[in-house]
């Protein structure tokens, strides 16, 4: 799904955990434990029980009391990709699906070449059982490449997902409602709050969640004018519409208040909002990643 050289890319690079992570295997990602490793933590004084391997004798030397020498645990981080499969994914050009896949592949190389356990699934459903390590690259490219758009999804099915252990979930969207042509900006307000409830939820299960939105330049900036009649892909509702710069404008409003609501339920739920468009390079979609403190520079 990615060539060599877009592998080197992420070569370069590595997923951001705000918060330390604790899994069950050993791995990449800083633990709120205390643990040997070659990483210098802190000191503390020692008590009845301490291991004597880590007291540090050359500070009892100098201070004449028993100290421990503490250092930072490293261990796996979650990783869980959510997709939507829904009908207007395949919209647009290029199609949303394809940047949407390409992106998920580049996300689980990154979390599995960093010992992370990445699972991945859609938002309608489907799953594929957790990874760890590289090995597992080639299968999590196989579920992506066999994985079909069906129906419609949205924020409820987002709650529907039951993650077991702390960690990192990534939904990869084009956050389009239903009935996304009428109703304007306050509607496009209220599509976006329809997030608030399923991120909280979210939170309240220690998921940090990053919305990442992609859309198709033709979306972003639509080049149709005149009498259009205009079929929803998902609903196949009908609307008849004569397409003027004011409404175009008044389009583009609706769009940057849904893509700030979404942004502001990400950040009131304790994550994190990216938005890339179809016709982005993958490096132009890392940098989108770097811009919302998801990817960084390794």
């Amino acid at each position: 799904m990615l060539t060599a050289s877009e592998l080197a890319l992420l070569g370069r690079l590595d997923l951001v955990y705000r918060r330390p992570q604790s899994g069950l295997y050993a791995g990449e990602r800083r633990s709120p434990r205390s643990a040997r490793s070659p990483e210098f933590s802190d000191f503390r004084p020692y008590v009845h029980g301490d291991d004597f391997r880590q007291v540090d004798w050359r500070a009892y030397a100098r201070l004449e009391r028993l100290v421990l020498r503490l250092y930072v645990a490293e261990e796996e981080a979650c990783l869980n990709l959510l997709l939507d499969t829904s009908a207007s994914m395949g919209l647009g050009q290029p199609p949303k699906w394809v940047a949407a896949r390409r992106l998920a592949a580049a996300l689980t190389f990154l979390g599995l070449a960093a010992m992370d356990r990445v699972q991945i699934g859609t938002l309608g459903g489907a799953r594929l059982p957790p990874l760890r390590g590289r090995d597992g690259v080639a299968r999590a490219w196989a579920f992506l490449e066999g994985l079909a758009l069906e129906g419609r999804v949205g924020p409820g099915d987002l709650q529907r997902r039951r993650w077991t252990r702390p960690g990192l979930t990534v939904v990869i969207s084009d956050f389009l409602p239903d009935g996304a042509s009428s109703g304007g900006v306050e509607a496009a307000e209220s599509a976006a709050q329809a997030w608030t409830v399923p991120l909280a939820d979210l939170a309240s299960r220690r998921q940090e969640t990053v919305l990442w939105q992609v859309l198709a330049p033709d979306e972003e900036r639509p080049t149709i004018s005149g009498d259009v009649r205009l079929v929803d892909v998902e609903s196949g509702a009908v609307r008849e519409l004569t397409i003027t710069p004011g409404l175009v404008d008044e389009y583009a409003r609706a769009l940057a208040a849904h893509r700030e609501g979404l942004a502001r339920a990400a950040r009131a739920a304790g994550g994190r909002f990216a938005s890339s468009s179809s016709a982005d390079d993958l490096e132009t979609m890392m940098l989108a990643g770097l811009q919302a403190g998801l990817v960084r520079r390794g």
